[in-house]
């Protein structure tokens, strides 16, 4: 019998109920102010990616933008996200053979498990990490939704350091060249409820990182600055990874908070990030 994750914040992060869910899809993509309003210009160039996981309602519009870029060749795909609880192993690979959501079942990529498992000493699975998790978790209706069937690889990450983070970068990089296309995505957040002004400011100050490609200054910028960019760790895989694949470009696509959606004195920043070739 298959193993499967089931939804954990479903009804929660994002609606339970399949046309709910579709209907706030469409809202990002087509009708919200701060997404692509309907613009889809898919890239074959793009390698890898950050884009913000909270709930739908407010950073979906965002993440819709990365989505957006997404080429329908694409059949696998690698999630890095953040333990935000650091409940488990700290370096996790799914132990479950498939994610559901209220749109469907989607298959974990067992050989690249394997393949990470086998590279990476420290790389586990366990349910523990992911069970309660949603950084990864609320990246699978945008995938569903813009690439029907696709086996996928979620990575949970609490905190490790640069050199745990430049080895598992490396190791994707290496199945990546081995194998062929594989989209990389870091699940990330930015600066945690602060003014606007301030959540412009710090998130800017990671940003520019991001954009440059530098993955041991964006660690180094964040706890220097206090930059509660909650997925710090996911991105310095991926860029670890992109550097190593020869990705040559970083382009922002959108940078908003939780405050565009609604009024609040305190809101979260999202960025979406396309890298390419």
């Amino acid at each position: 019998m298959t193993s499967i994750r089931p939804a954990a914040v479903a009804g929660t992060f994002y609606p339970a109920a399949a046309a709910e869910l579709n209907t706030l899809l469409d809202d990002c993509f087509h009708t919200s102010p701060l997404g692509p309003r309907g613009v889809f210009a898919p890239s074959a160039d793009l390698i890898a990616a950050m884009v913000p996981h909270a709930g739908p309602v407010y950073s979906g519009p965002c993440a819709a933008h990365l989505y957006a870029r997404i080429d329908s060749s694409i059949t696998r795909v690698i999630i890095i996200g953040v333990n935000h609880r650091a409940h488990g192993h700290r370096a996790a690979l799914s132990p479950w053979e498939s994610w559901r959501t209220p749109l469907g079942d989607v298959a974990v990529d067992e050989e690249l498990n394997e393949y990470l498992e086998a590279r990476v000493a420290f790389l586990k699975r366990d349910p523990y990490a992911h069970a309660e998790e949603h950084s990864i978790e609320v990246q699978l209706p945008f995938l569903q939704r813009t690439l029907g069937q696709f086996k996928f690889t979620p990575i949970s990450l609490a905190h490790i350091s640069q050199d745990d983070c430049a080895e598992i970068g490396d190791a994707i990089a290496s199945y990546v060249q081995r194998e062929g296309k594989i989209l990389i995505l870091a699940s990330s957040d930015l600066s945690h409820y602060l003014s606007p002004k301030q959540t412009d400011a710090l998130d800017r100050l990671a940003i520019d990182q991001v954009l440059a490609m530098n993955p041991t200054e964006l660690v180094n910028v964040t706890e220097e600055k206090n930059i509660t960019m909650c997925g710090v760790i996911p991105t310095a895989v991926m860029l670890f990874a992109a550097n190593a694949l020869g990705v040559k470009r970083a382009t922002l696509l959108k940078h908003c908070h939780s405050g565009d959606v609604t009024p609040m004195r305190n809101v979260v920043g999202y960025a979406s990030v396309a890298l390419q070739l």
